[in-house]
């Protein structure tokens, strides 16, 4: 039996091949045809296989899926009024203000001068017990901060909403005593709906990929 069902793999082996070349034996053919001929074939052959493993399947890269038309003046300018809002927000200590700068979806991440915190709920935690716990401290800011290297990536295949990337300012507190300090942070956004918002800072998202660089 075992015999037999090698033998019957080898023909249908054979079969096959001669029927390729048949079907691809004619010369002058053009690429759409030869290609609607392989499309046969498989079919013939192989119809209950995953669409993934057919040999005409077209695989096209992210960036060309990609909207590329972008007014990267008016989607910085856009960009630069949230990070300044946050900035604001949070000299006041006003976290009504604050929690509009954020996008609040799933992945957030926040950084400090010691380790990442995760969620809008323990960054919420984290940020009012800086401005009212005891280690705690005042925070100021400079009117010129703003964000510079900016990133955008339009929306593609890999995420269905554009994404930024800059650094600017940013506050973080000394581990060892109530001392609000500022340091470059890396901020990356989203525009989810419409709007662009903060999604992480010092988080895993921020890219800096040199074909999204705003020129």
């Amino acid at each position: 039996m075992k015999k037999y069902k090698v033998f019957v793999i080898a023909m249908a082996a054979i079969l096959f091949k001669l029927f390729l070349i048949g079907i691809l034996g004619c010369s002058g053919l053009s690429d759409e045809e030869t290609t609607d001929r392989i499309r046969f074939t498989e079919f013939f052959f192989f119809p209950t296989a995953p669409y993934v493993d057919k040999s005409y399947i077209e695989v096209i890269p992210k960036e060309e899926l990609a909207t590329l038309d972008i007014d990267y003046e008016a989607e910085v300018a856009a960009i630069q009024d949230v990070y300044k809002a946050f900035i604001n927000a949070y000299v006041a200590k006003d976290m009504d203000e604050l929690s509009k700068t954020f996008d609040r979806s799933t992945g957030m991440e926040y950084g400090t001068s010691t380790a990442k915190v995760y969620g809008w709920f323990d960054i919420k935690g984290y940020i009012e017990g800086n401005w009212f716990g005891p280690w705690g401290g005042e925070c100021s800011s400079e009117e010129d901060w703003k964000l510079t290297d900016f990133y955008i990536r339009p929306k593609n295949v890999g995420a269905d909403y554009a994404e930024a990337s800059a650094k600017g300012p940013m506050f973080y507190y000394k581990p060892d005593g109530p001392v609000c300090y500022s340091e470059i942070g890396r901020f990356y956004f989203t525009k989810r709906t419409g709007d662009w918002r903060i999604h992480q800072i010092d988080g895993s998202r921020y890219f800096s990929d040199p074909k999204y660089k705003v020129p």
